[in-house]
Formats: structure tokens, C-alpha cells, sequence
């Protein structure tokens, strides 16, 4: 488990530095490569020709080599290992690694290290006890460190208690621990919310509930630990984050949380729910404290929009959606009904009725439930319990990537295999069944029209998510609606899918009655819906075909650019030639621009050349990547403010960089210098690349 990895191993001025050597001879002997660094105090315990004798290399003690004036480079060290053991760490250490007080090697080298550290401490049980090691024990956590706990049993001072090095045996044991489950959703994008909402009633008072988001917050390190990108959605709680895979967005209220998490999940393999959302918001929040009169005062609440519903409608074939169920009473029955409802593939059941478990708490009580199973789990830390949460998902990846191959029947007139969503949560009071009809008729007539004259294959089929939001809706069947379309492809030999289009249309206004079958005539644009609807299809197809050969899409394209050209006098702004580079008719006057053909070869070149090309021979793949970069270039250099060379920034950024883990310096160089042009405020992405990730 930890044959080839490189280990900082540091040893400080305890009685304890013994057992470094026996820790040492452990780590070589299950093949890690070891440079030991040691503070100078340490030496009157244990020398370093011992320790260099057992790692084979020369041990790190001061700054520079007095005989050489070499600089042994505690940059170097951190860049250079996997992980780092402390092992026996001083109540003087912790205090110093806690505050940053650099004044050794051995801590130096912990402030540059970018691997993990592992802190095992030892010391007397008093000095152990002290409020301020217990404190420097906290700080350190916070910042993300692994502490190995120290044991209990007879000390140096000949007092029992707690204080002792853990055994050897026990650390090598948690580090291998550590890289045995780090690696299973390595590459895997994880959106987590967690912590209550707060719905104000006026600017000092809420409804909120007892939630102190322990538990997402442990989900989320323990995803971040296992190799994910995490992108954790916080309601009001004072807990730390200190993993750096953990991209946290502060929220307070429901309607925040819920913009936060379904603007990011489009972009997710897998979403967690462990927030506590309030389920109702007070109609009226008034702008001053309201004063205590003698009469009651009656609160009217309204709805808040549903999370957990809305991503289970907006859900892709490759993504996953995890739910939580808190329940007092019919645990089971509650579970398995908002299972099914809301689309999870899995659902996390605790209750109130399991004394340590729900809110508040340190520990939880948790049964698993899937759609042909139950897994129960008894109490344990909730540390523990996301560990147990995320090891169910990561064996739900593993399924899918065995379950997810090619298929190859015919789905002759099926192009789009499209999801639509409308979501009506912001208009209250009105008749939900003409929302109900809509979406099903939206649903009938993008994935039941015969778009084209082609057959597709299975595997060769774009999935589509169309979400749409009420703005307003009034009773002669008038709607304003928002809407996000998102369209990837299919990756040929995995089951990786590829954005090829995303986009958020603001405002959408047309007519419909309950009933009415959408219908759209190619010579006709007089309903603004499936003009609009049949203008995005056309688009994401004749872009896909642009995917399956050069400038292979030029038929739908037009026929997108011909829907736009007609529309102009329906009097929408977003129909309007010149009324800005963010409209309908800007995006595809964009795409068949002449200063745009670039794009649209690279088109070809990135997706059939290089991602199709890339699970057969991924240099070659790359390598045409590579080239589709000078092609993004050149169209920026003519068209800067186009919203495809957005596209490529933007939003395949995290595709880019998953490509080019394992390249070339050269191939970084060409890519990160093209984005850093394009997209100056990508830089902290682009750090990705440009690490040494071979």
C-alpha cells in the first residue's frame, strides 16, 4: 500500500524518538521511500547515523551542511512527498506548527508541505493535559493535519496516563489506511449542502432549526480526503473547512441555497443533501424590527423552492443524487417515499427516536437506503458515519462504470435524449396542474419530434437538461419563464460525457393553455416557446455534428440561424440582431461567423480527435487537443467576445485539466499560456495544470 511513496518522516526532542527507528524500518520495509528530518533536541535522544542507516539516505537537521554550505531546501520536501509523519511530536512542536513559528527544519518543512501530515504526539500525560496542547492539538485539526491520538499506559515519569507515542505498528497502519481509500473518487466532482437555513422574519429574528452541519461538513473532508473536488454549499454555521479541495459557498436563507447548489450541479457527478432546508419562508420579511404589541401576531409562510425535487429533475444519466431524511416518526415509510419522489439513488435515514442521533449531535445513527436496499449502522461519530456514507457511494461509482458500455440499438428519430424540468416554486397560489401539463408537453415534444432524417445509435444520442423557472404566470396562460439548457455528448468507449453547450436564457415570455399540444412549423415562429425550444435544438445538434466532422453541422445550424432571423419580429430583445452578444441571435450569428470557423473546427478536432481518441492512445489525443488551443486562439484574437471561446474556458475548465494531468511541459505551456490570454480569471485553475502532475 505504500510501495513508491515518498515520506518526510520527523522526529523531535522526545524520550519517545526511539520508536522513530522501529517507524522508520516499518515504512521501508512496505516499500516507502523515507527522508528524515529531525530538530536539533532530538539528536540527545537518538542519532542520525541510526536513522540514515535505516532510510538509506542522509537525514535533514539544520538549514545548511556546515561542511558544504549546502541548503537542504525545505521546499524541495514538500513539493517532493506523498506524506508526512511527525512521529514523536514535543508539546513545543504542536505549539510552534500551530502559531507558524519557523525556527527549525523540521518546521519549515511542515509549513510548505502540500501533502498530508500525520501528527502523532508524546509527551507527559499533565503536559498532554494542558488546556494549551489541547488547544494546538484543535488548531492543527483545523487546518486539516491528521492527529494520531496519543496512547495510555506507564510514561518516562513512571506516572500512568495518557501521553504515550502510539505504537509503530498503529501509525503505519493509519497512514496506509489513509491511501487505501484516497484515491476511490479521485477526479470525481462532489457538491455537498449542509447546516440549517435561516428564513428571516425581520432583520433580528428567523426560523431556522437546530442543524449544525457536523454532519455535511464531515462528508465533505471525507469526500475531499478520498481524492474529490468538493463543492460544499454552508448554511449558517461557524465550522471550518480546511481541506483546500473544498470550494465553500456561504449561504443563509433557502432560496440561496437553492440558486447555489442548481447553479453548480450541472457540472457534478454526484450531489450530497445533508442540509437542513426550511421547507417554508415567512411571505412578508419586514425591513424594521417589529415592536411586541398586545394582540397575537400571525406569521403567514410560503414554500420554498425544492432542492431535492428540482436536481432530481435536472439529473443526467451519469449523475448521482444523494438525499437525507430526518424523522420522528414512520422513519422507513418517509424515507422510501422521498426516495422515489425526488429521483435519489440513495437515501440517508436518521431519526429523532435513536437517542444521539439528528441534530446537535457528535454522533449519528444512520440507515442506508437504495432502491433494492437497506444497510442499518449503528451509533457511531459522524466522522465514522460519512466515512460509511461515502464508501456506499464510492461502490455505487465502481457499479456504474462496470454497468455503463456501449450500447448499440437503434434509436432511429431519437436524437436528444433530453430531461426538462419546470420549476413553478416561485409563483404561488396559482392552479399546479397547468404546470404539470406544460412539462409534460415540453418533455413530449423535444424528445418525440424527429429532429432529423438521421438514425442514431444508442451511445450516440446528446443528452440534453432543459430547466425552466417561472418568473410570473397569470390566468390567461401568459408565462415569463428562465431558462437553462445544457447539452453534452457522449465520450465513444466510456461513459464519460462531454459539454458541448450551456447556457442560461433570461427571460422567455409566450402563451400557453392547459392541454394545448406544442407543435412547431419550420416556416412559422409564431409561438415563442417552440421557437425558441426547436431555435436550441437545432444548435446542439448542428453543434454535435460539428463533433462527428469538420464543419459537419452547417444544415442545423442554418436552420438555428434561419428560426433566429425569423423571430425578429416577434419584438423580443433576445431575438434582436445588435441588442448585445448575449442573446439568441448573437450566439449562433457568432458561431457561423466567418472569423468563428476556427471554432468550429476545433469542434471536430478536440471532441472526435481528441477526447474519442483519448481512452485508446491518450497522447495522440492530447496531442490534437493541444492543437485546438492555437485554433481557440486564433478566434479570440478575431472575435474576443464571442460566447464560444467562453465555452472552452469557462466551462470545459475542469475537463481541460482532468486531460492534462499527465502531459508535457511544452503541451502545459501551450494550453495554460492560450487560457491565461483568453480567460485571466481562470489563474487558480490553471494552477492545476501547471503543477507537476506526472
Amino acid at each position: 500500500m505504500l510501495k513508491g511513496k515518498k515520506i518526510v518522516l520527523g522526529v523531535t526532542g522526545s524520550i519517545a524518538a526511539y520508536k522513530a527507528a522501529m517507524l522508520l524500518r516499518l515504512l521501508v520495509k512496505e516499500g516507502a521511500e523515507v527522508q528524515v528530518v529531525m530538530t536539533p533536541f532530538a539528536k540527545e535522544f537518538i542519532t542520525p547515523l541510526t536513522l540514515s542507516t535505516l532510510s538509506g539516505r542522509p537525514v535533514f537537521c539544520d538549514f545548511f551542511n556546515a561542511s558544504d554550505g549546502a541548503w537542504n531546501s525545505h521546499v524541495e520536501l514538500g513539493l517532493w512527498a506523498d506524506a508526512m509523519i511527525i512521529a514523536p511530536a514535543t508539546a513545543s512542536t504542536l505549539g510552534k506548527m500551530a502559531n507558524g513559528v519557523a525556527d527549525n527544519l523540521l518546521v519549515t518543512t511542515y509549513l510548505s508541505m502540500k501533502a498530508p501530515v500525520f501528527i502523532a504526539p508524546a509527551m507527559d500525560l499533565d503536559m498532554y493535559a494542558h488546556p494549551s496542547t489541547q488547544r494546538n492539538v484543535e488548531i492543527l485539526k483545523g487546518y486539516g493535519n491528521i492527529i494520531i491520538e496519543a496512547a495510555s499506559g506507564e510514561l518516562a515519569s513512571h506516572l500512568n496516563g495518557k501521553g504515550r507515542l502510539e505504537e509503530p505498528e498503529n501509525i503505519v497502519k493509519a497512514v496506509k489506511d489513509f491511501f487505501c481509500v484516497s484515491c476511490d473518487l479521485k477526479g470525481r466532482k462532489v457538491l455537498i449542502t449542509a447546516g440549517p437555513t435561516y428564513e428571516k422574519i425581520d432583520p433580528v429574528r428567523f426560523i431556522g432549526n437546530y442543524s449544525s452541519g457536523k454532519m455535511g461538513f464531515a462528508i465533505a473532508e471525507e469526500c475531499a480526503r478520498r481524492g474529490a473536488d468538493v463543492t460544499l454549499v454552508a448554511g449558517p454555521v461557524s465550522l471550518v473547512t480546511p481541506h483546500p479541495s473544498i470550494n465553500r459557498i456561504d449561504v443563509e436563507s433557502a432560496n440561496e441555497m437553492y440558486d447555489a447548489t442548481v447553479g453548480a450541479f450541472p457540472s457534478c457527478d454526484v450531489a450530497i443533501l445533508s442540509a437542513a432546508v426550511a421547507d417554508y419562508r415567512p411571505a412578508n420579511q419586514a425591513s424594521e424590527k417589529i415592536k411586541r404589541t398586545a394582540s397575537d401576531m400571525i406569521i403567514e409562510l410560503q414554500a420554498n423552492r425544492d432542492i431535492a425535487a428540482t436536481l432530481g429533475g435536472m439529473k443526467a444519466e451519469n449523475q448521482r443524487l444523494v438525499g437525507f431524511a430526518l424523522e420522528t416518526n414512520n422513519g422507513e415509510i418517509n424515507a422510501n417515499e422521498k426516495l422515489a419522489k425526488k429521483n435519489l439513488d440513495f437515501i440517508v435515514l436518521n431519526t429523532l427516536e435513536d437517542k444521539g442521533a439528528g441534530f446537535a449531535c457528535d454522533t449519528n445513527k444512520v440507515t442506508i437506503i437504495g432502491k433494492d436496499s437497506k444497510t442499518e449502522y449503528p451509533l457511531k461519530s459522524k466522522k465514522e458515519v460519512a466515512k460509511d456514507i461515502v464508501s456506499h457511494l464510492a461502490k455505487l461509482f465502481l457499479v456504474l462504470l462496470v454497468m455503463l458500455v456501449p450500447i448499440t440499438a437503434s434509436a432511429e428519430g431519437e436524437e436528444l435524449n433530453a430531461t426538462v424540468t419546470l420549476n413553478a416554486s416561485k409563483v404561488q397560489g396559482s392552479d399546479t396542474e397547468v404546470f404539470e401539463q406544460l412539462e409534460n408537453s415540453l418533455a413530449e415534444f423535444i424528445n418525440n419530434r424527429k429532429w432529423t432524417a438521421n438514425t442514431y445509435e444508442e451511445e450516440e444520442r446528446i443528452t440534453c437538461n432543459f430547466t425552466f423557472v417561472v418568473n410570473s404566470y397569470a390566468n390567461d396562460g401568459s408565462f415569463d419563464c428562465s431558462l437553462m439548457v445544457q447539452a453534452t455528448r457522449p465520450v465513444y468507449g466510456s461513459s464519460y460525457l462531454s459539454t458541448i453547450f450551456k447556457y442560461e436564457d433570461k427571460s422567455i415570455k409566450f402563451r400557453y393553455q392547459p392541454f394545448d399540444r406544442l407543435e412547431f412549423v419550420e416556416e412559422s415562429v409564431d409561438n415563442n416557446l417552440t421557437a425558441t425550444i426547436a431555435f436550441y435544438v437545432y444548435l446542439i445538434i448542428g453543434m454535435d455534428m460539428d463533433t462527428m466532422g469538420e464543419l459537419g453541422g452547417s444544415e442545423w445550424l442554418n436552420k438555428s440561424l434561419t428560426i433566429a432571423q425569423n423571430a425578429q419580429n416577434l419584438g423580443d430583445v433576445n431575438w434582436k440582431m445588435g441588442s448585445g452578444n448575449s442573446n439568441r441571435y448573437s450566439i449562433i450569428d457568432d458561431y457561423l461567423n466567418g472569423a468563428m470557423e476556427p471554432v468550429r473546427k476545433l469542434m471536430y478536432k478536440y471532441h472526435r480527435l481528441g477526447l474519442d481518441t483519448m481512452y485508446k492512445n491518450a497522447d495522440n489525443g492530447r496531442k490534437a487537443i493541444t492543437e485546438c488551443f492555437e485554433l481557440l486562439k486564433k478566434a479570440y484574437e478575431d472575435r474576443p467576445m464571442a460566447y464560444f471561446t467562453k465555452l472552452f474556458t469557462e466551462y470545459k475548465i475542469d475537463e481541460i485539466v482532468n486531460v492534462y494531468s499527465k502531459c508535457t511541459d511544452e503541451e502545459k505551456k501551450i494550453v495554460v499560456d492560450v487560457l491565461s490570454d483568453i480567460n485571466p480569471s481562470l489563474y487558480k485553475e490553471l494552477e492545476k495544470i501547471t503543477k507537476n502532475n506526472n
